[in-house]
């Protein structure tokens, strides 16, 4: 299966974003657009979903929060595709814990937009701390796909705030590109590089599912979580590459094997696991 490349993470490292083309195979790809359509559905007529879903400043639903909780027959086997196992590993270090999960979409003809802003948790550091974003449909300027401006992940917190105040009265910001996507591509985004997106009023559906990742050891650093929350997290994850590993795709040719970091729980099949771990604790 696809990996991640030296030159991509070297771009993504200049330049807080990198675009990873053709990550998802077709069979994947069509469950995942399948899946996460339904839940669209599901919110859009009030159902259990639409109690876990966020509204963006026009009052428009966009934000299924802790993706994994809501029912659906995808997002484990997502998680625990190859290609992230290994750009984790990669990027973040062996001691990577998955840490939160969302479907986020653009309604058509009136899907909310999102200001710009740099992610919640902001780091005083230098770490690897970034979202996996995963992308079913095509994302572009005409459907409203993420904006970014390269480098702002190395700006100081000052500098960054005063452009999102700029961007939200003016959402043309000096040297924004937009980062287009082809339906199985991944993007990487840092929780700092300044990112933003328009209203959607194109008659096109777009949806991405975001990963959001961290280390062990950067917790203890920053204590942004409970350490109970990075235990039933771990567990999670192997109990994702366990669904991945019993109900593959056709297109699978690989598993990812993951050794959970020294002190965390080890998943026994059977076992018990929160699918909801909160990161509130």
């Amino acid at each position: 299966m696809r990996k991640i490349t030296d030159e991509e993470i070297a771009f993504f490292d200049e330049n807080g974003y990198a675009i990873c083309r053709g990550v998802l195979h077709a069979d994947e790809l069509e469950h995942f657009q399948a899946e996460s359509a339904r839940l669209i559905r599901e919110i859009r007529e009030g159902g259990s979903a639409d109690g876990m879903c966020n509204r963006g400043p026009e009052g428009i639903p966009y934000y299924l929060t802790y993706l994994h909780a809501n029912p659906n027959t995808f997002s484990l086997r997502l998680l625990a595709h190859p290609f992230i196992g290994d750009l984790l590993y990669r990027m973040v270090g062996p001691d990577f814990i998955p840490c939160y999960e969302s479907l986020v979409f653009k309604l058509p003809g009136n899907g909310s937009s999102v200001p710009w802003h740099r992610d919640g948790n902001a780091l005083t550091g230098h770490e690897r701390i970034f979202n996996i974003d995963i992308y079913p449909d095509r994302s572009t300027v005409e459907n409203s796909c993420v904006w970014v401006v390269p480098g702002s992940h190395l700006w100081e917190h000052e500098k960054a705030m005063e452009w999102v105040k700029r961007g939200r009265e003016d959402f043309a910001l000096p040297g924004a590109v937009p980062a287009e996507m082809e339906p199985g591509d991944v993007l990487l985004h840092h929780v700092k590089v300044l990112h933003g997106s328009t209203q959607n009023h194109s008659p096109e559906l777009r949806r991405v599912v975001y990963f959001d990742n961290r280390a062990l050891s950067w917790n203890e650093k920053y204590g942004w979580f409970p350490r109970e929350v990075l235990e039933k997290r771990c567990l999670l994850y192997q109990y994702a590459l366990h669904e991945r590993r019993t109900n593959p795709y056709p297109s699978d040719d690989e598993v990812y094997a993951y050794q959970p970091p020294e002190g965390l729980p080890v998943w026994q099949p059977g076992g018990r696991v929160d699918l909801l771990a909160r990161r509130e604790g």
